[in-house]
Order: structure tokens, then sequence, then C-alpha cells
């Protein structure tokens, strides 16, 4: 026991140690992953009579909670069918332009399930078919402005308008499993899911295809069993595994778990990851097997650990006909950017005007002291006869005036400073005078 706290610990050192390596700057470009759990998850299932049960589940963790029920009818010896809701509350980091963000999300699921054993037939075969809704709604952020430094070493100031896209989404899929050997239960299933995501200020992002799923079930003893899952469908991949320990007997039966998932977001939809304990209870029962509480090969919930047994209304009932593994809400922002905001020019310094002689006299000022601004160049430009005088400026802001004719001229000489979002002018007048005769 000394040594498994001592794991613990350090797991937990290791998942903070994550969160803090991963702090973010301004952009922000980090693709955090958020640890859901760990959770708890528990369910009670009784019948109502002979051919109708019901189930009333739950999950409670850090970040995660979630409330459900099913009923389940036994329509005939073999096909069943159930109908299931959810609600689902997760706080989710969101990675935004200025910044990661955890919010809580919610979302609520229908869901269908209908079955039909294959009586007789080598394998026990079934045919599986499963339909959902579900509705998660838009969150309002607050506005966050700031600045950043871009890569050519500017500040630049941003305005981040931050929103959480809610979805309304279906899907349905259709599905078949196979006893191949003893103690053993194949499953696959093709999915389609229609994501529709309420985006406002970014680009589409909707999921919306065809993908699929695959399902092990395996008892490694009589009451200890193993179910995986694998889906690939087209808002996320989904991958979960469950360890349970079925027929505990107190007060009914019961069916105690250790799960873990990890749910890969696609378009833009966030990663997350959970692991945790179940405990199901059932009341009334009638049959051996006992369901294992997995997100099981429909991704919906729990999946039997040993060869199914056909007359189990309250395994059926067990599994939800809805299950989503996380909420389908994604980042939806609008961020402007103005990097001109830090780059004004102002004049600091007014030329004074200037008398020179005339002959080969000439005159050297700095424009930089009279300009004050980031990445400024220079220019002039000159008005009134100022042939065969000359004025000229380099890039720099050094300004050279030579005067070189015989007869008195005045001229204006306007320097201008100039960056890459504005300029600024100030001009001088110039006169070159006829040097006395000695």
């Amino acid at each position: 026991m000394k040594r498994l706290c001592i794991k613990f610990l350090i797991f937990m050192a290791t998942l903070i140690f994550y969160s803090a390596a991963h702090s973010t700057s301004i952009p922000n470009t980090d693709d955090p992953k958020t640890f859901l759990g760990p959770t708890a998850r528990v369910g009670f299932t009784s019948t109502l009579n002979n051919y109708t049960a019901y189930n009333i589940a739950g999950e409670a963790g850090i970040k995660n909670f979630r409330l459900g029920g099913t009923l389940g009818w036994k329509l005939t010896e073999n096909q069943w069918l159930k109908i299931s809701g959810e609600y689902l509350w997760q706080k989710i980091t969101y990675a935004f332009f200025s910044g990661n963000t955890d919010k809580w999300v919610d979302q609520g699921a229908l869901g269908a399930g209908y079955q039909y054993d294959f009586l007789n037939y080598s394998y026990q075969p079934q045919f599986g078919l499963n339909a959902y809704v579900s509705h998660a709604p838009n969150k309002s952020l607050s506005t966050v402005t700031g600045k950043f430094t871009n890569a050519q070493g500017s500040l630049v100031p941003f305005t981040d308008i931050r929103r959480i896209a809610g979805s309304n989404a279906a899907g349905i899929a259709p599905g078949v499993a196979i006893a191949p050997w003893q103690g053993g239960k194949v499953s696959a299933a093709l999915n389609y899911d229609n994501v529709r995501y309420d985006n406002r200020n970014g680009p589409n992002e909707d999921a919306i295809g065809v993908g699929g799923t695959i399902g092990l079930n395996q008892a490694i003893t009589d009451n200890l069993g193993l179910a995986l899952s694998a889906a690939w469908r087209q808002p996320f991949n989904n991958y979960a595994a469950n360890l349970s320990w079925s027929n505990v007997h107190y007060y009914g039966i019961w069916s105690l778990g250790l799960f873990g998932d990890y749910t890969i977001g696609k378009n833009t939809l966030p990663d997350t990851y959970n692991v945790g304990l179940s405990a199901n209870y059932f009341l009334d029962q009638r049959c051996q097997t006992v369901p294992a509480n997995l997100k099981g090969e429909d991704l919906k919930g729990e999946a039997t650990t040993t060869a199914p047994i056909r007359d189990n209304l309250l395994a059926w009932t067990a599994d939800p006909a809805v299950y989503m593994p996380q909420v389908l809400a994604i980042v939806d922002e609008k961020v402007t950017t103005d990097p001109c905001a830090e780059q004004g020019i102002t004049v600091t310094n007014s030329f004074s005007n200037l008398t020179i002689p005339n002959g080969t006299t000439t005159e050297t000022i700095d424009a930089i002291s009279h300009f004050s601004g980031n990445g400024l160049t220079y220019s002039v430009s000159t008005s009134g006869t100022v042939t065969p005088n000359s004025v000229s400026i380099t890039p720099q802001g050094e300004l050279t005036i030579n005067a070189v004719h015989t007869i008195a001229r005045t001229f204006t000489v306007n320097v201008t400073a100039s960056n890459s979002c504005n300029t600024a002018s100030s001009s001088f007048t110039v006169t070159v005078v006829e040097e006395p005769s000695t």
C-alpha cells in the first residue's frame, strides 16, 4: 500500500509538472490536453417487470460530471430496445490566441439502441443499431486586450474576442458482434456523425462523415474481464480500456471496474483523458453476466465481459444507448491586431531657419534629433529656387546643404521621417546670402 501511494504521488507530480511546463506565450500555439479525472462512476439497474428495466448512472470527477438514465425492453427472445439520456459537464482547457483558459462546458444527449440476436447460430452473431442526437450550448467569454512582440521585434497591440462554439450533432452506428472463442466477444460498427459547430468568428469546423469502431471483450476468469475499444470517427478518435470484477455479492450483485480513456479531438476539438473507478449495482439480477462499465464497442458505455447470455435484460439496460466521451464544443475567436498603434512619429524639435554664405559652404544637420519614433528613415524635398545649390539627406538622417551660388537665394527645405505605418515632416527656410567682399 505504501508503494502504491508513492507511485500515485509521483504520477500527480508528473501531471503538475507537465502543466507547468506547458505555460503559454502570446500568440498562443499550445495544444493542451485536459485530464478530467480521477473520476468515480456509479450505476443502479433494476427491473420494472419481466420485460422492462431501468438504469440510473452518474460520474463525478475533478473536471467531469455526468448524469444519465436508460429504459430497456425485451421485445422478444432475440430482440432488445432501449432509450437513454444523459447530461455531461466538463472543465476543458481551451487554447486561445491570448492564452489557455479552463472553462466548464455542458452537453445534453439522447440515444436509442436496438439489438437482434441470431439464435442457434455459431459464434452467437448479433446485429446492433444505435443513434444519437446531442446539443452543446455556446459560451461567451470576456474580451482580452494586450500587447505582444512580433517577429520583427515590434510591440503590437491586439484584441481577442473570445467565445466557445457549441454544437448540434447527430449520428447513427450499425454494427455486428460475434463470440469467436470461449469467453470472448469481438464487435465492429460503422459510425456516421454529423457535428455542426456554431462558429461565428472563426472558419467552419463542422465534422461530418463516416468512421468506425472496434471492440474486444475477454473474460480472463469467471469474474474478471478485460474490455478494449478504439474508435476513429469524424469529430474525434477515442481509445478506452476497462478491467472489471463482476458478480460481487453484497445485498444484490455488484460489478467493480478500473477504467481509462483517451479522446483525441479533431477540427480543433480539444484532447481529453480520464482514469477512474466504477461500481454498478444490480437489483433482481436474473442471470450470471454483468456489464464491465466500459465505453464499449460503440462508445456508449458498458460491455459484457463474458459470452453473451440472451436473457439478460439488466445487462442490456445497464449499457446506455448514448455515452458521449466529450462535450463537443470548440474555440471560436476573432483576433485583431494594430501593428501601427505603437509606430507613431512625432516632431520633438522643430528645425531653425538657416542663413549661410554662398560659395563652397557646406552645412550638416542631424535630423534624428528632431523626430522620435521606431524604425525611422528620412527623406527631403525642397521648394523655391535651389539650383545650383544642393540639399540631400541620408536614410539615417544626416542632412547636408551646399551653397555654391554667387547670388543670394531663399528656399524651403522639408524633412520627412517615416516608418512602415506613419510619416511626419518639419520644414525650415534656408537663405543663401552673398558673402561680402574683402
